[in-house]
């Protein structure tokens, strides 16, 4: 079954199914072996990691695809991609469909933002008129081999220049009417009643067309405790991701860190070495797969050649 598939048969099986915004290979890893059903990849995320620049439609399509392509790889569980724009028309749907389906992941997402676009909880957004977006999505849907690779649909109308909830609901409408496998609307605040309302429309119109949410770190949801993943799962809404939940915790732990090295030295590093004793990220040689590879070096080199290698050799 390719990835595509075993990602349509969680969305059957289970549901809903929740997963953390990761941007790199190493991260991926560790939402796997943290129990998650999937990963997400965020255009924000991959842009702020590997560029250090906001979401504002500055990761290339090549970019991002290699980044991708990284990253399914490294796991065993679906990815899920954020594909921006599509990076350009039609046309360029259609190659960069093609390339993110050879990267190995299981579902991207195009959005109706005029490129250069933004990210979605930042003001300024304007989005494409409906015809250009359902052309996109047609090419889209026609242009991946493996009819399982899923597509998704996502509006940024609610909050857009132009837009709002009702432009939201009616473009919506239009992408599930040509097919598209699922569907994702962007949220301007934590007013839950904005996703009960496209939900209960959606689901009038297409009943089994499973819906998206980004539980985006942008909407202050310590502001609003009750609005959990399952009263979302409750309104109809199948999967659904936490943004950045990688890079926000890595880079407030990386700034901890950084200051306290500066102001007490190497006892700042002592410390930290004691506290990752026991942690299941304190090895991370054998996170790595160090071992693995020297199986494999046991396995297919010269016995001799291992051997030269290691009798007496320093290190893991």
């Amino acid at each position: 079954m390719s990835m595509g598939g075993r990602f349509r048969k969680l969305l059957r099986e289970k549901k809903f199914i929740v997963t953390m915004g990761i941007e790199t290979a190493v991260h991926a890893r560790i939402v796997e072996r943290a129990g998650f059903d999937f990963a997400y990849v965020g255009g924000y995320d991959v842009s702020l990691a590997l560029l250090g620049l906001p979401d504002f439609g500055l990761i290339t399509e090549p970019e991002m695809v290699a980044n991708a392509r990284n990253i399914a790889r490294a796991v065993d569980i679906p990815v899920v991609c954020d594909a921006d724009t599509g990076y350009g028309n039609a046309l360029n749907v259609i190659r960069t469909v093609q390339n993110f389906e050879a990267a190995g992941v299981a579902a991207i997402h195009i959005e109706d933002q005029v490129s250069p676009k933004r990210c979605g909880h930042v003001a300024g957004k304007m989005i494409v008129p409906v015809e250009e977006a359902v052309g996109k999505l047609k090419a889209a849907l026609d242009a991946r081999k493996d009819p399982d690779f899923v597509i998704m649909a996502r509006t940024d109308a609610v909050a857009a220049v132009g837009g709002g909830l009702d432009e939201a609901i009616r473009r919506g409408k239009e992408y599930a009417r040509i097919g598209c496998d699922m569907l994702f609307c962007e949220f301007p605040s934590a007013d839950i009643e904005y996703p009960r309302r496209f939900a209960q429309e959606m689901r009038r119109a297409y009943p089994t067309l499973p819906l998206y949410f980004n539980y985006s770190s942008n909407l202050k949801w310590h502001e609003f405790p009750l609005t959990t993943f399952e009263a979302l799962a409750d309104m109809g809404y199948k999967a659904m991701h936490v943004s950045q939940a990688c890079l926000r915790p890595s880079m407030q732990a990386v700034w901890d860190y950084a200051a306290d090295l500066r102001a007490r030295g190497a006892q700042a590093e002592i410390d930290l070495e004691r506290r990752l004793l026991g942690h299941p990220m304190g090895a991370h040689h054998e996170f790595a797969g160090i071992p693995a590879f020297k199986e494999l070096e046991a396995k297919y080199l010269p016995a001799e050649e291992v051997k030269r290698k290691y009798d007496g050799a320093v290190g893991l």
